[in-house]
Formats: C-alpha cells, sequence, structure tokens
C-alpha cells in the first residue's frame, strides 16, 4: 500500500514539474529553435561570400567593392558607403568579432536570442534598416529593381530570373518596394518561429537566389 502511495505521490510531482517547466515564458522548444537555427544557417552562407568557409571582414571588403562599382560612386559616395558598410559588417554581421565559423555565428544569434526576443527582434530591425538605407542609394525611402539586384549582385547571386521572381514576390507598385517592407520580411526570416507561417526570404533563398 505504501508503494503504492510513494508511485503515486511521485508521478503527480514529476507531472506538475514538467508541466512548470514548459510553462515558463522565454523557453523555447527545441524544434522552434531548431528552425530558427536552419534559418541563421541560410543567412551565413550569404555572408560568406567569398566561400572560404568562415565570415570577416574579407567578406565585407568584397561586397564594399561590388557595392560601389555596380553603382558607379564618386570618390565622395564612395568613402560615405564604405563607412556604412563597414559599420554594418562590425556591428550586425561579425558582432565585432574579427572572424565567425558557422559555429559562432549560431552561437551568437541563440544567445541573443535566448536572453531576449524583444531585444533581439529590435536588433534584427535596426540592422536590416541600415542595411536598407544603404540599398537606397537615391534616398527615397524604397528600393527600386535596379538596387535591389545590386544588392543581391554583391554577394554573388547573378541569378536575374530567380532575382527578378524574388523582387517581384514582394509586389512592387511602380518598381519600388518600401524599404520597410524589405525589412519586415528579412526580420520574419530570423525571428519567426512557427514554420507553417509564410516565409519570403526563406523561400526565395530555398529556391535558389
Amino acid at each position: 500500500m505504501q508503494i503504492i502511495l510513494y508511485s503515486t505521490i511521485y508521478l503527480f510531482l514529476a507531472l506538475n514539474l514538467n508541466d512548470e517547466v514548459a510553462s515558463k515564458p522565454g523557453k523555447m522548444s527545441n524544434k522552434a529553435l531548431d528552425f530558427l537555427v536552419s534559418k541563421w544557417k541560410l543567412l551565413y552562407t550569404w555572408f560568406d561570400i567569398n566561400e572560404d568557409g568562415k565570415v570577416d571582414f574579407s567578406d565585407g571588403d568584397l561586397q564594399r567593392s561590388r557595392f560601389s562599382n555596380l553603382n558607379h560612386l564618386s570618390d565622395a559616395e564612395k568613402k560615405t558607403i564604405l563607412n556604412q558598410f563597414g559599420k554594418w559588417w562590425t556591428e550586425c554581421v561579425l558582432f565585432g568579432k574579427s572572424e565567425l565559423t558557422e559555429s559562432d555565428f549560431i552561437e551568437g544569434m541563440s544567445n541573443k536570442w535566448e536572453t531576449d526576443k524583444k531585444v533581439f527582434r529590435k536588433m534584427m530591425y535596426t540592422c536590416n534598416n541600415m542595411i536598407g538605407n544603404i540599398v537606397d542609394t537615391n534616398n527615397d525611402g524604397s528600393i527600386t529593381k535596379e538596387e535591389f539586384e545590386v544588392i543581391l549582385k554583391t554577394g554573388g547571386h547573378n541569378n536575374s530570373p530567380l532575382d527578378e521572381k524574388f523582387f517581384e514576390d514582394y509586389h512592387p507598385i511602380d518598381d519600388k518596394v518600401p524599404i520597410s517592407v524589405m525589412t519586415d520580411s528579412w526580420v520574419t526570416l530570423l525571428t519567426l518561429e512557427d514554420s507553417t507561417k509564410p516565409d519570403l526570404v526563406k523561400s526565395a533563398i530555398e529556391f535558389g537566389v
């Protein structure tokens, strides 16, 4: 009788402990985290522009150089853009480090996400808005098809039909997409935990852009 009673009490405590752990705020299921990690890995491959298996400022320099050349910038414009790109790469890609392996990048993203989701989302919005404003070379608050294709080419994405489809998926008006719309789509890529919901950027990358 006592054995049955003790077993019942143990089972009750174990079930309640599991419920308490599952309901703690800020804790993600392994499935949700795995989904986010799979998308962060996609992003990491985009940052490894020279395809040497790591991300460092040589990738940033390559992107900055391509951006300047494709936009035919003057010396004064080039200096401004180089500084802006440098700030973006330092703060938003490398997190202040000199070099990142894929595991370094994923660990950094995971730690930031699990520490405070709201702060992470705000950081992702700020970073993606920052690059949007760099891409917007005519400073009209929108990204044209030409500006969109240029930034893709700086990362080595030169498949014009796929790039064009990617842009058209944003449903541009007068051949323009507001920076805010672009920003929201990339924040969705980096923070959306629900794999059943639409993710425009993820779909484009997986399609081969």
